[in-house]
């Protein structure tokens, strides 16, 4: 008999630990994955992301707003925290600049807000620099054809490759149905100036700096 209940001791001490955990889930209800650090408008943002084979830190986030509409969720993911954008565009290393889509949009509003803002953060020689990249990345934004609510693009910076991005995991493409893979530097960041350089909303900057206290995720302030 005593060989028997040594036998049922590790199903008895698992059956503890499930009804131990079920229960402190129930007195848990705003507990958030434990990777999660911040939360807005019901997304939730990770402190720490992997990409392309490196580990990335959450440096800010900030809502976006088109006029009246929140547009998204902007995350900005980096080597090591910063809090200037000189700081910011010295960083070696892959940085990413994530959207979660908050609303729809049709790929020729997206194109249109992308130009619109590009050459509002680029000098005018700039600009003209760069008409083949902005080229490549307006036909990677047509190639989309539209984003919807709960939609992720990430917009990276991989040193070796090039700007690259994708559409909820899968690589924007532009003509011809190559992948999006844009050498030019500049034209990246001269993209982030579009988010925490001087022509971007104070709220927007100063979120993405890391400037502006943030919700933890699983908080009630999150929700407001």
């Amino acid at each position: 008999m005593s060989d028997n209940l040594n036998q049922n001791e590790p199903v008895d001490k698992l059956r503890r630990q499930l009804l131990a955990g079920a229960a402190a889930s129930t007195l848990l209800p705003w507990a958030a994955p434990a990777n999660a650090a911040v939360e807005l408008e019901g997304v939730e943002l990770a402190e720490t992301v992997t990409a392309y084979g490196h580990k990335l830190v959450l440096n800010g986030a900030a809502v976006r707003k088109r006029g009246y509409f929140k547009a998204d969720v902007t995350a900005l993911y980096l080597p090591e925290k910063r809090t200037t954008p000189e700081a910011i565009y010295k960083l070696d290393g892959v940085r990413r600049i994530q959207l979660n889509i908050l609303r729809e949009f049709t790929s020729s509003t997206i194109t249109r807000i992308f130009l619109s803002d590009f050459k509002q953060s680029a000098t005018e020689d700039e600009f003209k620099k760069l008409i083949g990249p902005i080229g490549q990345i307006g036909a990677a934004y047509s190639n989309v054809k539209r984003v919807s609510k709960g939609d992720v693009v990430n917009l990276d910076w991989v040193p070796g490759t090039g700007w690259m991005a994708t559409h909820n995991g899968k690589a924007l493409t532009g003509d011809g149905g190559t992948v999006m893979s844009i050498k030019d530097e500049l034209a990246y960041q001269i993209y982030m100036r579009m988010y925490i350089g001087q022509a971007a909303p104070d709220d927007l900057r100063n979120g993405l700096l890391g400037l502006t206290r943030l919700p933890k995720a699983g908080s009630r302030d999150a929700d407001n």
